[in-house]
Order: structure tokens, then C-alpha cells, then sequence
């Protein structure tokens, strides 16, 4: 489904980086790894770094009394602050470049 979606709108996606967050039993490491290699088909710039929701902070999240409370992501904030930044870089520069005609 997600591979559809992506195929009918390839042009929007050209020149763009992506960054990938996944979760699961590795938290999905197997899923972003396929993905990095259709975003480079995209020609998109996949962002080296991802961040990978392990089963026992999913758990966490899902068991938490108030759905609200995001407690339970803690671990991850590091991971996610380097995430938005590496992001909002490669934004950046590759608007610029867009922008230049590169």
C-alpha cells in the first residue's frame, strides 16, 4: 500500500530526504531497510540514522493510562531529537539546491 501510494506521486518525492521511523520485534529495521533502497529509486536522500521503536517502549506506550502520556517514548528522544535536526538540515540544503536548479 505504501509503495502504491509512493509510486503515484514519485514526482513530488524527487530531490526530498526522508527519514524513517519504525517499530517492531527489531524495531523495524527489516522495513526501513527496504524503504531506504525505494527512496533512493525515488531519487530521494534517505537519512542515515533512523529511530527504531523496540517491543518493551511499544508496549509501554500502548499499556500507559493516558493515551496522551508520552512517558513512555523517553528512551527515544535523543534518537528522535538527531532525527528532526539531520532532517531539517538535508531540508534545507536540498531546497537550496533545488532552488539553484540542481
Amino acid at each position: 500500500m505504501l509503495k502504491n501510494a509512493l509510486d503515484s506521486t514519485f514526482v513530488e518525492w524527487r530531490r526530498k530526504p526522508v527519514a524513517f521511523v519504525g517499530w517492531g520485534n527489531t524495531g523495524g529495521a527489516r522495513a526501513i531497510e527496504q524503504l531506504r533502497m525505494v527512496a533512493v529509486e525515488f531519487e530521494m536522500a534517505p537519512l542515515r540514522h533512523a529511530v527504531h521503536v523496540l517491543p518493551e517502549v511499544f508496549i509501554a506506550f500502548r499499556q500507559a493510562a493516558d493515551p496522551a502520556d508520552l512517558s513512555p517514548l523517553a528512551p527515544l528522544e535523543s534518537r528522535l531529537d538527531m532525527l528532526a535536526d539531520d532532517l531539517a538540515w538535508w531540508m534545507r540544503a536540498l531546497a537550496s539546491a533545488r532552488a539553484a536548479g540542481g
